[in-house]
């Protein structure tokens, strides 16, 4: 295995972690922790823009790691060759989970002005784990067509 699924498996252990806690404070209408004690964290959490179709987004982040987390461990154990497509269903939802932390992400800073640490954390681990995925799906794919 290479030394980058590892890392990705890091990331996702990490991104559980932030997914966890976000839903916790959601769930539990309490003010997330901030370092320096910023109140920017919940002006983000509490705007409309916490918010998909009617679902916190904090939600929405957790299902997006454990479906990430699963994905991964299908890779790992590549079921009766289903290796390749874990593979490229992680890479599809981490292609849309890093734009939608990106769009999220410009919303924090251009709409709300407002940055949430966790948000931030959260979308650099999103956006590292989809580059280390494009790789890896690259090279799966030219290991393939061989």
């Amino acid at each position: 295995m290479q030394r980058r699924d590892w890392i990705t498996g890091a990331l996702l252990v990490i991104g559980l972690f932030i997914g966890i806690y976000l839903s916790y404070v959601k769930l539990a209408h309490t003010e997330p922790i901030c370092i320096g004690g910023s109140s920017d964290c919940s002006l983000v959490q509490n705007s409309a823009y916490a918010y998909l179709l009617g679902i916190p987004v904090a939600y929405l982040g957790l299902l997006a790691y454990i479906a990430l987390a699963l994905l991964w461990v299908a890779k790992r154990i590549d079921w009766q060759g289903w290796g390749l497509l874990a593979t490229q269903l992680f890479w599809g939802v981490g292609l849309f989970a890093a734009l939608f932390s990106i769009y999220l992400t410009y919303i924090e800073l251009f709409v709300l002005g407002a940055i949430c640490q966790w948000c931030v954390a959260s979308a650099l681990v999103i956006i590292t784990i989809f580059v280390l995925t494009t790789i890896r799906l690259r090279t799966d794919l030219l290991y393939f067509e061989e």
